[in-house]
């Protein structure tokens, strides 16, 4: 018993001893060096969380001395109070110990530069000077006072084993010191096991950061590549059965979550570049629109110059909007984005080491297995631990930036609003813009002066949307010998075609074809999937046909094509669909003709000869019995077009519009009426 009160109070002076050490550090070097505010130097890498275990310090002494204060020593119980704050003693100590190697290498660091050298020397003199004041054993360095803690913590386990074994098995405190034994023994246990699980992180990501090729070629040999090979037959197992025999649910929810988050910063950092560069492109011509649209409602009379000069001398709210977004969106994207290749790093290496620990669990290989065990479980650990922290961080930072994306959004609609607010809104809804046209064109023909062209305006009302769009496209080369032999030599007979019909572009990237032109077939697709549309060379461009107009190319039978016979034999071989681009001939007839011929049984109409000259529009009506097919698809964009499905039946009704355009035909499907393309109808044959 009297070996334990010897232990006790030494346990008790000790702790005493240690407070005022901290103490000491405290007010004569961090807080000094904090209240300079020196560059360079940060004071929390040097002592992390000091305040914090001088604060569980004091309690623990606090502790102490109210269980042996007073108190008989038969009847003092050191173990409950190490019970009673294992906890935060744990999770204090844990942070000090695993900043300290940091802390170490800050430190040299620092007192390689004279300037922070000597701030430290004389915090250190100081310190010195009080402690030679007060009695205490002179202190060497500032590397001997951070190590304090670390000491302090590994010694209790010792001071408790003492404690109890010079406690008899029937006194009061005798259980209560063997569990207080064994949970200090654990924190330093998980102290070291938090420190292993850091430093083999720091291995590895060193290992990947530094080494250089050469440095990976030279640790190649026999171990390593069977290794390897290992690794690869246990991934194909775990491919083929379907799961490992090791698995963490925790750690496989998190990766995929962390997974997750790059991608979604990384598609956030690209999509809101290009709209940042859309809205930066697009604000000026939107600008400029709304001064040219005020100038054309308003007039230009002083009042609206003076608006108009207001409106041009405005600020544009676009800058200060890119401004605000690169700062409170983009940055913090782009810094979060470059975080993720480390985590990367270390979820392959532990995937790798899950490869050898289960390569082991099946072989029942000792060491090795213990060994690839502690590896896998400490990666494992520091990576679950770690990935929540950092996918609950990448989370919060990528909601607060899509919020501040939104919200500078909308602020920079309301800015553009309120600066802008002079330019009023006209009073037309653009669903009524046709009817006001309408309005217009009827009272322009109550006019006397325009009466008795009444009829003219009409038919500028009929075609009024397909003249306006209408673009002459520039004109191309005709083919000539060199672009035939061109194709002839590039590519096999089997890709080259010949034009059956004149063939107009009717769409983007479409192209024109003459009868009888030469084309290599290059895809017999579009990009949309279309198989009726090919793209082909012309031996000058490159550009779609429909497959309609393109017969395979047979240098056999086109010389002996007749010249005076305007349709190849071609045509005649099946059922099939051609186009004529053009309903006149060079020829003028009078009615349409259908003729019997009785060598070949065949039928065909007229190919729409009819009288083209002058002011006798209605010559058109007498080819109104010819009957007409959709080849392709057609929908109508306003009420003066006809939608048609393909392979439609239609009856022509006019092979022009009002204004004498042949590219039109008014037609007739269904009861309905309106005009189509030309090009997109064609005559049925019957051999």
């Amino acid at each position: 018993m009297a070996k334990r009160a010897k232990i006790i109070r030494e346990l008790v002076q000790t702790e005493k001893d240690y407070l005022t050490d901290l103490e000491l550090c405290i007010r004569e070097v961090v807080q000094p060096l904090r209240n300079k505010q020196i560059d360079r130097l940060d004071v929390d890498s040097l002592f992390s969380n000091i305040e914090s275990v001088h604060q569980i310090s004091a309690k623990l002494l606090l502790l102490l001395e109210e269980a042996t204060t007073d108190v008989e020593p038969a009847m003092q119980v050191i173990g409950e109070v190490f019970l009673q704050i294992k906890g935060p003693l744990e999770d204090i100590y844990k942070i000090y110990c695993y900043h300290h190697d940091e802390a170490h290498g800050v430190l040299e660091s620092y007192e390689k530069e004279e300037e922070l050298k000597q701030h430290l020397n004389n915090c250190i003199q100081s310190l010195k000077e009080h402690f030679k004041w007060i009695g205490k054993p002179n202190l060497l360095d500032m590397g001997s006072l951070m190590i304090k803690p670390i000491q302090r913590v590994m010694k209790y386990p010792l001071l408790l084993c003492e404690l109890r074994n010079s406690t008899p098995p029937s006194h009061p405190d005798y259980r209560a010191l063997e569990d207080a034994f064994a949970a200090v023994k654990d924190i330093n246990v998980n102290i070291n096991e938090l420190k292993r699980r850091k430093d083999l992180v720091l291995k590895y990501k060193k290992n990947d950061e530094d080494e250089s090729l050469k440095d990976k070629l030279s640790k190649l040999n026999i171990h390593s590549i069977s290794k390897k090979s290992k690794r690869v037959t246990n991934h194909l197992k775990i491919l083929t059965r379907g799961e490992s025999q090791v698995k963490d649910n925790t750690f496989n929810r998190e990766e995929k979550l962390f997974r997750s988050l790059e991608k979604t910063v990384r598609h956030c950092v690209r999509n809101i570049s290009f709209c940042l560069q859309h809205i930066q492109d697009a604000m000026p011509l939107a600008l400029q629109s709304v001064m040219d649209l005020r100038e054309i409602s308003y007039g230009k009379d002083e009042e609206d110059r003076g608006s108009s000069e207001t409106l041009s001398n405005a600020s544009n709210p676009c800058h200060d909007f890119a401004a605000h977004l690169q700062r409170l969106v983009l940055t913090p994207l782009s810094a979060l984005l470059s975080l993720f290749p480390g985590p990367h790093k270390l979820i392959q290496k532990r995937y790798d080491k899950l490869l050898d620990y289960n390569s082991y669990l099946q072989r029942s290989a000792g060491d090795e297995s213990d060994l690839a065990k502690r590896e896998y479980e400490a990666l494992n650990a520091q990576l679950v631990e770690e990935l929540q922290v950092f996918n609950q961080a990448a989370r919060r930072i990528l909601l607060n930036c899509l919020c501040s994306f939104i919200t500078l959004l909308r602020e920079l609609m309301l800015l553009a609003q309120q600066a802008y607010s002079t330019v009023l809104p006209v009073p037309l809804l653009v669903s009524s813009i046709s009817e006001i046209h309408s309005q217009v064109l009827e009272e322009v023909q109550n006019l006397n002066f325009v009466k008795d062209n009444s009829a003219t305006f009409i038919e500028r009302k009929l075609s009024f949307e397909k003249k306006k769009p209408v673009q002459i496209p520039p004109e191309m080369p005709r083919q000539n010998d060199i672009h035939r032999s061109k194709l002839l030599s590039t590519y096999s007979a089997e890709e080259l075609y010949q034009a059956k019909r004149k063939c107009n572009a009717t769409q983007e990237y479409d192209i024109n074809l003459l009868e009888g032109e030469l084309v290599a077939v290059m895809e017999q697709k579009d990009p949309l999937g279309s198989t009726g549309r090919w793209l082909v060379d012309t031996g000058i461009v490159k550009g779609y046909v429909y497959s309609s107009f393109l017969k395979p190319y047979n240098p056999a039978k086109t010389q002996k094509v007749d010249a005076e016979n305007r349709f190849c034999d071609d045509d005649f071989d099946n059922i099939s669909l051609f186009v004529s681009s053009r309903p006149a001939s060079d020829s003028v007839t009078g009615t349409p003709e259908s003729s019997i011929s009785d060598s070949s049984s065949s039928l065909s109409g007229t190919c729409g000869k009819f009288e083209t000259n002058g002011t006798d529009v209605d010559s058109f009506q007498e080819v109104d019995e010819q009957v007409f097919y959709a080849v392709h698809a057609f929908q109508a964009r306003n009420d003066h077009e006809l939608s048609l499905q393909e392979y439609q039946r239609v009856h022509i009704l006019r092979f022009c519009d009002l204004s004498g355009n042949k590219e039109w035909w008014l037609a007739e499907a269904q009861g309905q009426k309106g005009y189509v393309p030309a090009n997109y109808l064609g005559k049925m044959t019957y051999a």
